[in-house]
């Protein structure tokens, strides 16, 4: 299997009072960009995963397992939400989001 295309991990830091710092921090957002195999998910194996045979979902297959917090992922500039991730195979996610070419 191929791992020649990149996804992005992001998560969204809120800003506010640092107690440490005295000093207000401004929200950012924390990026991870690995490398990942994409593939789209069959209609009937959608149909048997999620109950929902109208929706696009893209399977990002990473080397290894991904544990940190995430808030949404981006795929060439574009934004998928995190559906699922794989109980057996932590590095496995099911991404929904727009159409993928």
């Amino acid at each position: 299997m191929r791992f020649n295309r990149r996804i992005t991990f992001v998560t969204e830091r809120e800003g506010g009072y640092n107690p440490e710092t005295g000093q207000h921090d401004e929200p950012r957002k924390e990026k991870d960009t690995v490398a990942c195999n994409l593939s789209e998910l069959g209609i009937e194996r959608t149909n048997e995963l999620f109950g929902q045979i109208d929706k696009k979902i893209i399977v990002a297959r990473l080397q290894r397992p991904y544990h940190k917090p995430v808030d949404y992922v981006l795929i060439d500039e574009q934004k998928y939400s995190i559906k699922r991730q794989s109980d057996y195979r932590k590095g496995v996610f099911y991404l929904e989001g727009t159409a993928w070419g």
